[in-house]
């Protein structure tokens, strides 16, 4: 299947310690036309590196990585621009670690397992919305792109 065109396509970079996983995510994003993959990488320190280098529009972060911590790449990313979105895409269920990302500025947490097919749509927002949204912080209120932190009625 040929991937779709998608005009004024968002650039994203994928920070996953796993190739397989890596290698399925783009090819999603690419079949679907949600976006450009602009790079791969699997540790903390080379997705700092290449979020400085190349300025992605988005990330999807895993927060295990070959090495380093993907919180500490969260907390660079939203230092150093906010308006980057950054989809934490994981398998850490755990309430406190969805807390975290929120507090250090994730758009999105998608649970590795059940949410996994969201990436491209979630991406493909990301297009649509008007330009200049991308350069307001994530943390604005009224932000299409962001994802509310808790389900309606909860209390934390």
């Amino acid at each position: 299947m040929m991937p779709r065109p998608c005009p004024a396509r968002s650039r994203v970079l994928l920070v996953d310690g796993s190739v397989p996983v890596r290698q399925r995510i783009r090819s999603m994003i690419e079949e679907a036309g949600a976006a450009e993959v602009v790079g791969e990488v699997d540790s903390a320190a080379a997705a700092i590196a290449f979020f400085h280098t190349h300025a992605p529009d988005a990330v999807v972060l895993d927060l295990h990585l070959a090495e380093g911590d993907g919180l500490n790449v969260l907390r660079a990313i939203k230092h150093t621009r906010p308006a980057c979105l950054v989809i934490v895409l994981t398998n850490f269920t755990d309430p406190e670690f969805q807390r975290a990302c929120w507090r250090q500025g994730a758009d999105y947490f998608l649970h590795k397992t059940l949410e996994f097919e969201r990436v491209p749509s979630v991406l493909a927002a990301l297009n649509r919305a008007p330009s200049p949204s991308r350069d307001k912080p994530t943390a604005q209120p009224g932000n299409a792109l962001r994802r509310p932190l808790v389900p309606a009625g909860s209390k934390i």
